[in-house]
């Protein structure tokens, strides 16, 4: 763990989240901070509401009777290698059935369980995840609450109501809306539905690329947090607002300087390098660290959801000419959706092969794997992408 001057940082790090520098001209009332909802951004915003809709962020979590996956149904009791569904809790060790399932996490890639955790009121994992490509179910050992291990980024507003501040460990959280909805990305937009002014929103594509990349950055990277234990006593791997009782904000809060001191953010602060490993942590293996990789400065990810970390290696990044959303957008875009494959091939040329340059290697589930974000010239052998995957199928049409 880090040792430097945490009651500076502490109080630093307030004072920046409740001043903070609002991006275009920002309202400065209380609206400025309430959260709108997406149905709300929606009535004005069709078209980017109904694509955005059809995207993953949309569907991060749900409930089971909406949410659950076809094929997790059919092989609950058995799946096709003789192996049996999730059968207890991991927190509490005792036994559920797929009644027992309050909501899904995931859907294309892998699917999650969670069911209530009586001890403390919030849900647990139980311990079996379906893999949506190899169609077989896999152990799982997530032994935290949900609401204070990970759900900074599976849902919108999110926000820590208590901590024990001898343990750290998060006591009591909340948050405006589940899934990752417009005001994830845009701050929230309470201002914006009153005023209808620009200014009262954070719109990515106006604010710089670096910082718009924060953004993105925010979920898509791997943390391991000491300042807000999960409420096992464990580091966690999200990141919530300083302040108790306050929530992220796009545009508005920089999260790569929160309680520094308290968090490990390899490649993003100084004294976190990438290039070498954290023994005894999340981040234990989690990039390559060969001597191909020291030689081109190159470290890509081994593990899940370290996107932003391997994309701020890149020229891209480096040069400010490429950011998150030049190949991606959770909406339409003026009625277009991106290509990101396109996208690429608008500078360097229809013969660049996107996927070829960005093999899986990033372990998500068994045999399944994110694509590199590293545009390593020196491609390494990947595996199986979300290429190779079908569209879910779920138990309830809705």
């Amino acid at each position: 763990m880090k040792a430097r001057n945490w009651a500076l940082s502490m109080a630093v790090s307030a004072l920046v989240a409740l001043t903070g520098c609002t991006t275009g001209g920002g309202s400065t009332t209380a609206a400025a901070d309430t959260f709108a909802g997406s149905e709300k951004c929606g009535t004005c915003h069709q078209a980017e509401f109904k694509t955005w809709k059809a995207t993953y962020h949309s569907k991060m979590v749900r409930p089971a009777a909406d949410g659950l996956l076809k094929d997790a149904a059919d092989n609950w009791a058995k799946d096709s290698k003789g192996s049996a569904g999730p059968t207890k809790g991991n927190i509490d060790g005792k036994a559920y059935a797929l009644a027992d399932v309050q909501m899904v996490v995931g859907s294309k890639w892998k699917q999650r369980y969670l069911v209530k955790n009586p001890a403390t009121g919030n849900h647990q994992f139980l311990d079996k995840q379906w893999n949506s490509y190899t169609k077989l179910w896999e152990g799982y050992g997530q032994k935290n609450d949900w609401e204070t291990q990970c759900t900074t980024c599976h849902v919108t507003g999110y926000k820590v109501t208590a901590y024990d501040e001898k343990t750290n460990s998060v006591t009591k959280a909340s948050f405006a809306e589940k899934n990752i909805g417009c005001e994830a990305c845009h701050g929230p937009g309470g201002a914006h539905v009153a005023t209808g002014k620009k200014a009262d929103i954070f719109n990515p594509k106006n604010a710089p690329k670096a910082e718009a990349d924060k953004v993105c950055g925010y979920c898509h990277i791997r943390v391991e947090n000491y300042q807000f234990k999960t409420g096992q006593g464990n580091a966690s791997e999200q990141l919530p607002h300083p302040v108790i009782g306050q929530t992220y904000r796009a545009g508005k809060d920089d999260w790569t300087k929160w309680y520094a001191d308290k968090v490990l953010l390899v490649g993003i602060q100084a004294d976190d390098p990438v290039n070498k490993n954290y023994p005894k942590t999340d981040l234990n293996d989690a990039f390559f660290l060969d001597d191909a990789a020291q030689k081109s400065g190159l470290f890509e990810a081994k593990k899940h959801h370290q996107q932003y970390q391997e994309h701020l290696m890149t020229k891209h990044a480096k040069s400010g000419m490429v950011g998150c959303s030049d190949c991606h957008s959770p909406h339409s875009v003026k009625g277009k959706t991106i290509n990101a494959v396109q996208s690429c091939q608008g500078c360097h040329g229809n013969q660049y092969d996107a996927r070829a340059m960005m093999p899986g290697l990033g372990r998500t589930a068994g045999d399944l794997y994110m694509r590199a974000h590293t545009f390593n010239p020196n491609v390494r052998k990947g595996g199986p992408t979300s290429s190779d995957l079908k569209e879910p199928v779920y138990a309830t049409k809705n």
